[in-house]
């Protein structure tokens, strides 16, 4: 075993269409007041979503927050493309995993979590999904192994 922080989540049988996490926000604290050097954590839910390219931060957190934008950058979806307003945070996974600047999208409309965890910050990672017994779980793990997970390996 190596050096890595990972964690281990079972999605709740009454959840299974998405999987949503607990995390932490981390906002810089000058916007609150605080030393510009800290960032404060805010609890936050996040979908992990292995088809968005770049994660993304909803606009009511980004309101609640008082987060101020950096920059813009154009986004594409089913329903067309638009641009959006980027901010940078850190994500605190459970167990303590940890991203550091992410630059995340601010996207709109109300849902049951605050973040999209995108392929950006999913790509340091090494993630399964697995199902035996009809339970889903997720597991993480920062870095990733040398080698690859590999089902069609015994």
């Amino acid at each position: 075993m190596g050096d890595y922080t990972a964690f281990t989540y079972q999605v709740p049988k009454n959840h299974r269409h998405s999987i949503v996490i607990d995390v932490e926000v981390k906002i810089s604290a000058s916007i609150r007041d605080v030393p510009q050097n800290q960032r404060i954590p805010i609890a936050a839910k996040a979908l992990i979503d292995t088809g968005a390219s770049r994660s993304a931060v909803s606009s009511l957190f980004v309101q609640t927050a008082k987060l101020i934008s950096y920059g813009k950058c154009s986004i594409r979806q089913s329903r067309g493309e638009y641009i959006s307003s980027v901010y940078t945070v850190d994500i605190i996974f459970p167990h303590g995993m940890y991203a550091h600047n992410i630059k995340a999208a601010e996207f709109f409309g109300h849902h049951e979590f605050d973040f999209i965890v995108g392929m950006d910050i999913l790509r340091m990672t090494d993630i399964a999904i697995s199902n035996a017994g009809g339970i889903t779980v997720l597991s993480l793990r920062s870095p990733p192994a040398n080698e690859h997970i590999d089902f069609t390996k015994k």
